[in-house]
């Protein structure tokens, strides 16, 4: 079989699985056929996330492991040449064996998974048709097509009646709604004005020519197809650059031939090329050597492509092309920039039971350039090591599947010896998942009266998840209780480990729109606010006391402030100079409004060091516009390190190294990924190969001790492979200043009294300030692209040197 992960790149389907007997109609994709020649529909190939209904085959191009969880079912299977898998291992949920997810994906052959869910549900067909010892067939035809109806063009308010807000009788972003799937014509507009929570399709000629993002701009001969939710996923998972699209009769067809992979080949075949030539013509600094030979293997893979495909031989054109893709995307990946200074994060979840899986998991970190790790360390209630502080409270001390083993330790020591910095990742309020833990968890099992009350269960009997968040289940923040207990878990995390720093997340209430849904109306809370503001806060609404209800909601916000407040003690008195991180919603609607959730406050007052602005969009823009927002909202005290979902939401590598950029020339100080539990082999090589292809070094902890490295890095950079591209009087004004800063800055790091501190900050700030003066005062001294680069890492050191001030 074909590489097929590089050939399909198909992602989640929007519907079911069909499992079928070989008589029926062919469909028109992967399927795999059993033994007893009953066949199903593959709905996905190596997808970042299994999501419901879905029929998946797992590659050893995916990872080691599938990574799924134990609600499927799984059949190892092993190559046995021309399609044929012979079947290793078979288990399912309904069996009450051991492995029902999560297998080992053999070197050579596959994992067939399948998620609960579905309609009919994939895991009967694992569990009826699959048996140990079968031969099955995996067929992935070079030619297949997928069609859809069409929920309109150009829609507007009158057109559209699902695409209009019922709150507020105005459009949705785009005029598009839930589930829709729409064509957006020149007729339309410029852009389609879409938010994050879709995917779009342009069309030129027939051609697809972009796959991916929001907001797309409709070509003047083309059109956009765009997909929120699942018809999003649809138009991902049925299509790449190149497909042949039609409509007709109100229908979307889309075609994916050898015409469609030769195209999507030449195309990255062209970027690559340009991107070198943007490169050598700014004087970057890149793998210029890499990126030539991959796009001379590349080039030379093409030509055999598209030689086989004259000579009709399709199989040999697709196998050709996608290895030229791979080259040209690697080239690509060469002509990236990394920075010397900047902090690389990735949420893990702990998965590891031994020493030697932890190290195979921060060695495959750390060859993917990334540099800090927020490790999940308080989840669904349990903490990941043996804790007294939970014990003392009557609650399980470990997660049951870590006893015996401390993962955090581990992973300190082991983040330690390859330079990666280990944050514990606290789940602050979240403490319980129906799914999960089949219950409200170990925290709340013990303490019912501990936990957040949604104002439609008031009066129920024991605690109710949010019906907004569904199964989940929150503490009450106001509960004076609750808090001691998370901030008891926090401070002896402070106190028995060295960590680098501490992450929250869940730092609010949930979801609290519309207000029959908000949180949170326990016993406490409601006693709380009533006796400062003389009103019962189940009793008003605001419609009937607008200002009563602003007085609720800045009530419970300040639950959540001084929560945050408590821990920045708790950390500075326990481990001072650890870094206090936090994961918000960049939207200050979605954060302030409906998650009661002010992070813009925090900054304000000084009490938080890093922001994570969590960017769930699926293109560059929103990732772009969630870090310029963020970033206008903060004060010089707070970092911000905006995270891409793209491994989450199973995005093309590409795509994630494009939203690296975006949140670069916004202004972020760093990037992270979430997650790692979802990442992919070709999503760690690209961000390994590209944007963090040299070793950096983080900066919240000591920021002046990383801006005098960086700044000598650049004057070295300056006199070397920028030279060309500058004025030489320039450069050597440029290298003075730079050398300047950088030992200012080392003044600054070392130890002085807080005057001279201050001044030696002072300096350093003045020195990169008249080097940015240079390069924007004499434009006709410096080639605009090395401009624009040079003056966005000053930008980034003189952040980094007015956030040392306080730090």
């Amino acid at each position: 079989m074909v590489r097929i992960v590089a050939l399909l790149l198909l992602a989640v389907l929007a519907v079911p699985s069909a499992v079928r007997p070989a008589a029926a109609q062919e469909p028109a994709g992967p399927t795999i056929t059993a033994a007893d020649g009953t066949t199903a529909r593959i709905d996905a190939i190596d997808p970042g996330s299994r999501t419901a209904g879905m029929l998946a085959l797992y590659t050893p191009e995916f990872g080691d492991t599938t990574r799924t969880n134990a609600f499927g079912g799984e059949a190892v299977l092993q190559e046995a040449g021309d399609g044929a898998y012979r079947v290793l291992d078979v288990c399912t949920v309904f069996d009450g064996c051991p492995n029902p997810g999560g297998n080992a994906i053999p070197d050579d052959g596959a994992v067939l998974s399948a998620a609960p869910g579905g309609d009919p549900d994939v895991r009967l067909f694992v569990r009826d048709h699959i048996a140990v010892g079968d031969l099955v067939t995996i067929d992935v035809p070079v030619t297949r097509t997928a069609s859809r109806p069409l929920d309109g063009t150009d829609p507007t308010a009158a057109t559209n009646p699902e695409g209009v807000d019922p709150g507020t009788g105005q459009c949705y972003p785009g005029c598009r709604g839930a589930d829709q799937l729409l064509r957006y014509t020149p007729a339309f507009g410029e852009r389609t004005g879409t938010n994050g929570f879709g995917s779009e399709l342009t069309v030129v000629g027939d051609r697809v020519t972009v796959r991916g993002g929001n907001d797309s701009a409709i070509p003047d001969d083309g059109y956009v197809l765009s997909g929120h939710g699942g018809e999003g996923e649809w138009l991902l998972a049925n299509s790449i650059e190149g497909a042949l699209v039609t409509v007709a009769d109100g229908v979307v067809t889309i075609t994916i031939d050898a015409e469609a992979y030769l195209l999507t080949a030449q195309r990255a075949l062209d970027r690559a090329t340009a991107g070198l030539g943007t490169a050598t013509g700014s004087c970057l600094d890149v793998d210029g050597d890499t990126a030539r030979a991959e796009l001379e293997a590349a080039a030379a893979a093409l030509a055999e492509a598209r030689a086989a495909a004259e000579a009709g031989d399709d199989d040999r054109a697709v196998e050709l092309a996608g290895q030229a893709q791979e080259r040209a995307d690697a080239a690509w990946y060469a002509t990236r920039t990394s920075r010397p200074v900047e902090s690389r994060g990735v949420w893990v979840r702990p998965t590891e039971h031994t020493r030697e899986e932890v190290v195979a998991t921060l060695d495959r970190i750390a060859a993917a350039g990334l540099n800090t790790v927020f490790l999940e360390t308080f989840f669904q209630g349990y903490t990941i090591f043996p804790s007294d502080a939970a014990a003392a409270q009557g609650v399980a001390a470990q997660r049951p599947e870590f006893a015996g083993f401390d993962p955090l330790q581990v992973f300190l020591e082991e983040g330690a010896a390859r330079g990666i910095e280990v944050h514990p990742w606290i789940h602050t309020f979240f403490v319980g998942s129906d799914q999960a833990n089949g219950n409200p968890g170990p925290v709340l099992t013990v303490h019912p009266d501990w936990a957040g009350v949604e104002r439609e269960d008031i009066g129920a009997d024991g605690p109710r998840p949010s019906s907004r968040e569904p199964g989940y289940y929150f503490l009450d923040p106001a509960i004076p209780e609750a808090r001691a207990y998370v901030q008891g878990i926090v401070a002896e995390i402070l106190a028995d480990y060295d960590v680098d720093g501490v992450h929250l997340d869940y730092i609010r209430y949930p979801v609290s729109l519309p207000v029959e849904s908000s949180f949170s109306y326990s016993d406490h809370a409601r006693a709380a606010f009533q006796a400062e503001h003389g009103v019962d806060p189940a009793t008003i609404t605001p419609e009937s006391d607008p200002a009563a209800w602003a007085a609720w909601d800045d009530w419970r916000r300040e639950v959540i402030t001084s929560f945050v407040a408590e821990v920045r003690a708790i950390v500075d008195a326990t481990r001072p100079g650890a870094v206090l991180s936090a994961a918000v919603f960049p939207d200050p609607f979605d954060s302030r409004v409906r998650k009661l959730q002010d992070w813009a406050e925090w900054s304000r007052r000084g009490l938080i060091d890093v922001l994570t602005g969590m960017s769930f969009g699926r293109g560059v823009a929103t990732a772009e516009a969630d870090t310029t927002s963020m970033l206008g909202a903060l004060t010089d005290d707070t970092l911000l390190y905006t995270a891409s979902y793209a491994p989450f939401a199973d995005l093309p590598p590409d795509l994630l190294v494009d939203q690296v950029a975006a949140i670069r020339e916004a202004g972020g100080q760093g990037e992270a990924v979430f997650a790692y539990n979802q990442l992919t082999d070709d999503q760690a090589a690209a961000l390994g190969a590209g944007p963090f292809r040299e070793p950096a070094v983080t900066a919240h902890a000591e920021p002046a001790a990383a801006v005098a490295p960086g700044a000598r890095d650049l004057a070295e950079r300056v006199r070397g492979v920028h030279a060309p591209c500058l004025d030489r009087r320039l450069g050597r004004e440029l290298a003075r200043d730079l050398d300047r800063a950088a030992r200012s800055a080392d003044r600054a790091a070392g130890d002085l009294p807080e005057p001279a501190r201050l001044r030696a900050l002072d300096r350093a700030e003045r020195d990169l300030a008249r080097a940015a003066d240079a390069l924007t005062g004499r434009p006709g001294e410096v080639e605009d692209g090395l401009a624009a680069a040079l003056l966005a890492e000053l930008d980034q050191y003189a952040a980094l040197l007015r956030y040392a001030r306080t730090h």
